[in-house]
């Protein structure tokens, strides 16, 4: 299957649940999907980004630390909210590297208060900071002190959830 030339073309939900379908039944067809990602059209980009989420959901472990280390850099270099959207829901489906790239904590702080970011990024850059936290419970004080002090009444009904629900893990932890 020519994959590029299908994630080209207009896409629905059907689609792409059908492509990881095909994905599943081939698992070698995953890297050549994967790679799709970095392509130069962008349409074809985030379109394989959304479907590596499917696949994520699933397979979480054929996604290497080298994948994270290639989607975190491809997120923070991006300006396509679809595109990052896809790889930071990829990011918060797999498995955290040993070592989390600086340049994706300081960018997660960045999109989840900033007004240019697409709702998604926002609560999606929120629920990887808190998995951070996890590992590494430095930055739990410091994603803490943002949540309670931003002005959250500026921001989205979605914005909103997901900050409760993080600042209320956060503080039962």
């Amino acid at each position: 299957m020519d994959y590029g030339e299908h994630l080209y073309n207009p896409l629905s939900k059907l689609f792409v649940d059908q492509l990881a379908l095909e994905v599943y039944a081939n698992p070698d067809d995953f890297e050549t999907v994967y790679k799709l990602i970095f392509d130069s059209e962008i349409k074809v980009a985030w379109r394989a980004a959304w479907a590596c989420q499917k696949i994520s959901e699933k397979y979480p472990t054929w996604f290497s630390e080298k994948h994270f280390s290639e989607l975190a850099a491809l997120t923070i270099s991006s300006s396509h909210g679809g595109l990052q959207r896809g790889c930071l829901s990829v990011l918060n489906n797999i498995s955290l590297p040993g070592e989390i790239p600086v340049d994706l904590i300081n960018s997660c702080f960045e999109w989840m208060v900033s007004a240019k970011s697409p709702i998604a990024v926002q609560a999606l850059s929120m629920k990887m900071l808190y998995r951070i936290c996890k590992v590494e419970p430095d930055f739990r004080p410091e994603l803490i002190a943002y949540l309670e002090n931003v002005n959250y009444e500026d921001y989205s009904p979605g914005f909103k959830s997901t900050r409760n629900n993080i600042l209320k893990a956060l503080n039962n932890n």
